[in-house]
């Protein structure tokens, strides 16, 4: 199979798959899906970089737009979780793949959420800056914020809330393709029993969280299963702006997908 092909989707959409020559049954391909409405390549070609990295252990990638976005500017009427499960299915009639994980960056880790949730060919996860609630350990990692600034910055955090109270803003689970809360403990479980690998990436780039025992308040026992990768990165912006940062996510992402379904 060719290194890397075009594989045509129908319509005006296609991506580009980088398929090492391995022909393992059992071969697994990540699909990496549009982070908001960035190109396929990704925050400053990260999924590029990241699927030649994943090329050299002998793992697929697929990159491709959703319709609407970057190459792909034909919208589509079907809704986009039936989109992307026929995408899945060209690669599988096309190449025989039958086996993802699924995710990203942001809107492409709670895509990929659903589409685990709906298509067990999903076999993992990656959720970077994703789902997670707000609660009582968020709230306690603000106070020390507050309480480790000086007290003029009392004042100016009591007049932003008091603005914000006037003209509130949007909460991240109003803002996201989120479930209804408390649900999301009952669907990693259903992943977990069924044999799904999740890993998770935080950054301090998402304001909703602020305390790594937010993940275990948020999905429960599930959290502590086998399968199940958390990593807490506070230092990193949202869509890792430095270089340092992202060959860091590069190589923290290749060697979970080597150690998970290298072939």
């Amino acid at each position: 199979m060719n290194p890397e092909a075009i594989v045509n989707l129908g319509g005006d959409r296609f991506g580009l798959l980088n398929a090492p020559d391995v022909h393992a049954e059992d071969r697994v391909c990540l699909l990496l899906l549009n982070a908001g409405f960035i190109h396929r390549s990704g925050p400053f070609r990260l999924h590029v970089r990241l699927a030649r990295r994943l090329a050299q252990a002998g793992i697929a990638s697929f990159r491709f737009d959703a319709p609407g976005i970057g190459d792909a500017l034909a919208r589509s009427d079907r809704p986009l979780l039936e989109t992307m499960r026929a995408d899945m299915d060209v690669l599988e009639r096309k190449h025989g793949l039958r086996r993802f994980v699924v995710g990203g960056l942001c809107s492409a880790a709670d895509l990929g959420w659903q589409l685990a949730l709906t298509d067990p060919r999903v076999i993992g996860v990656i959720s970077i800056d994703g789902l997670a609630r707000t609660g009582c350990w968020y709230r306690w990692a603000r106070l020390r914020r507050l309480l480790a600034k000086p007290p003029r910055a009392w004042l100016a955090s009591l007049l932003r809330r008091t603005r914000r109270r006037a003209s509130p803003a949007m909460s991240a689970d109003e803002l996201r393709d989120w479930p209804e809360q408390g649900i999301e403990r009952v669907q990693i479980g259903g992943l977990v029993q069924r044999g799904v690998a999740l890993l998770f990436v935080f950054t301090g780039g998402a304001g909703y969280f602020l305390h790594p025992r937010q993940f275990g308040e948020t999905y429960g026992a599930a959290s502590k299963a086998e399968s199940v990768q958390f990593d807490h990165w506070p230092q990193c912006d949202h869509t890792f702006f430095k270089e340092t940062d992202r060959r860091k996510l590069i190589e923290h992402l290749a060697q979970w997908m080597t150690r998970r379904f290298a072939p």
